[in-house]
């Protein structure tokens, strides 16, 4: 039997991610089975096993490899040289592009499927995760602070930012008509709040 090679395995490592990615928005978690996506990526079921020991583990791989776009976003903003409310308006509305423009994490949130996925995955590999995110953001945040944001500490602003880039997945929740509008008021409010002196 002939070996495969660096380049074929990484080129089933791509199919995975991609074919798999496809057919999660197409289908979600839980109708989208193994035997789909090995399929789709014209596998053995067995070769799906030596990349990723179940589907939540793909799904999560995926998610990972989509939320890449959060590292994206703060180094353009780091880029700006914008007054701190600006730039805080900026960050925000980029934000909420990239999820409502990104149909995988729109899925994930909107099916409530990261709760399901994230319950039966190992916790190291989420404590890993969880502690990079951190990492990441905390410096993006001193950056921030250092630009004239007056909140000092990172947790409730790391927090108060993941809350308010989820909003857009509930427009239709809050309304079609009013949603540009309440978006408007409350990047205002909020630009106000995390650049004013308490």
């Amino acid at each position: 039997m002939a070996r495969i090679t660096a380049e074929q395995r990484t080129k089933i490592q791509n199919d995975l991610l991609h074919k798999g990615k496809a057919l999660f928005i197409q289908y979600g978690f839980l109708k989208t089975s193994i035997d789909d996506i090995v399929q789709a990526c014209g596998i053995a079921k067995g070769s799906f096993y030596t990349y990723y020991s179940s589907k939540e583990e793909l799904y999560y791989a995926i998610l990972r490899k989509e939320e890449a776009i959060k590292k994206e976003i703060m180094v353009e903003i780091m880029r700006e040289t914008l007054p701190p409310k600006e730039l805080l308006v900026r960050l925000f509305e980029k934000s909420w592009q990239a999820i409502e423009g990104n149909p995988f994490l729109r899925s994930v949130y909107k099916r409530g499927e990261f709760e399901r996925i994230v319950s039966r995955l190992p916790q190291e590999l989420l404590d890993e995760h969880a502690r990079e995110d951190l990492e990441k953001s905390a410096e993006f945040v001193r950056w921030l602070q250092a630009k004239g944001i007056t909140e000092t500490d990172p947790e409730v602003l790391i927090g108060l930012f993941r809350t308010v880039i989820l909003i857009p997945l509930h427009r239709a929740e809050i309304g079609e008509e009013i949603f540009p509008k309440m978006m408007a008021k409350m990047t205002a409010c909020l630009a106000e709040g995390l650049t004013s002196e308490s």
